[in-house]
């Protein structure tokens, strides 16, 4: 039987899981170091770096039981063997969440029938150029072109000022506030979130993340922030976006600018919707230039995928 260790996310592993994703060109959020590590808890996450393959196996969670398309530059039969033997040796059946539509068509070339696929709904991710978010250009953008006109004349001396480990723990103050200014600043996702935040503000550097702050007024604290990773080459994920109550037109300005100073970057994963009518029109309303749609599979085929 095949033996796979499997370890939680450490920081250590940043390097080499980046290599293995971005051998791939992956563009889903999933696969971004960051969301591994900040959402290890979570979702139960445990690694494996084999052969140039990234193996991710989840305990918690939605994706309880499942384990992530093997990443990499290394051989996926043999990868996907490995998953199979995990699954096999604690009785279950192999299961892979949150496939793209390309990689469920690999697996269909590679096991023909030996899959069936699922939709997992309200997992669709939404992408979009980053030039078209820096430029907002067309008549299509023109709500938020106007969003964006009324906070610059509403605050004349904004700035836009990088986010880095030195002053990470703005974006901290900025999700406390947004939090406080909810219906439902007790939710027990939203405290989670408010976790990874902080988390992600202490382990900056370490995690390789990027961002900015927007501040309406140069001697205030700034009341917009963004966080944002490298997936793999020229993708961008935003992990984190806030604004402070009482700023509603500084949300446009905050992606806008993001975009602007992200000159690397191709395309950005906003996310899922997770199903809320209100974050849905909300990405809708960037106009996404890719929409990611996501599957779960489950092995149904009669022979054993142990090489």
């Amino acid at each position: 039987m095949i033996k796979t260790d499997f370890h939680i996310p450490l920081l250590t592993d940043r390097d080499t899981v980046f290599a293995s994703v971005n051998a791939v060109g992956a563009k889903e959020n999933d696969a971004a170091f960051a969301s591994l590590y900040l959402l290890r808890e979570k979702y139960g996450t445990e690694i494996a770096l084999c052969g140039g393959m990234l193996l991710r196996r989840y305990r918690a969670g939605f994706r309880a039981g499942c384990f992530g398309f093997p990443l990499g530059s290394g051989d996926l039969r043999s990868a996907l063997s490995r998953l199979y033997a995990d699954a096999s040796e604690r009785g279950e059946t192999l299961r892979l969440t949150l496939l793209t539509k390309e990689q469920c068509d690999t697996l269909e070339a590679l096991f023909p029938g030996g899959f069936q696929f699922t939709p997992a709904e309200d997992y669709t991710e939404y992408l979009y150029l980053r030039q078209n978010l820096a430029e907002l250009k067309g008549s299509k953008y023109h709500g938020k072109r106007n969003h964006i006109a009324q906070f610059w004349r509403a605050y004349p001396d904004a700035q836009i000022q990088p986010l880095i480990a030195e002053n990470a723990d703005f974006a901290v103050r900025i999700a406390e506030r947004w939090l406080a200014g909810r219906d439902d600043p007790q939710a027990p996702s939203l405290l989670a979130e408010l976790r990874c935040i902080r988390e992600a503000a202490a382990g900056w550097d370490a995690l390789g993340l990027t961002g900015l702050l927007l501040y309406a007024k140069a001697d205030e604290e700034p009341v917009g922030m963004t966080v944002l990773s490298q997936i793999s080459d020229g993708i961008y994920d935003v992990h984190f976006e806030k604004v402070v109550p009482g700023y509603p037109h500084a949300w446009p300005v905050v992606a806008n600018e993001a975009a602007k100073c992200l000159k690397d970057a191709v395309y950005l994963n906003r996310e899922e919707d997770l199903g809320e009518a209100g974050m849905r029109a909300s990405k809708n309303s960037y106009h996404p230039d890719l929409r990611n749609e996501k599957f779960t599979a489950l092995w149904c085929g009669r022979e054993s995928l142990i090489c």
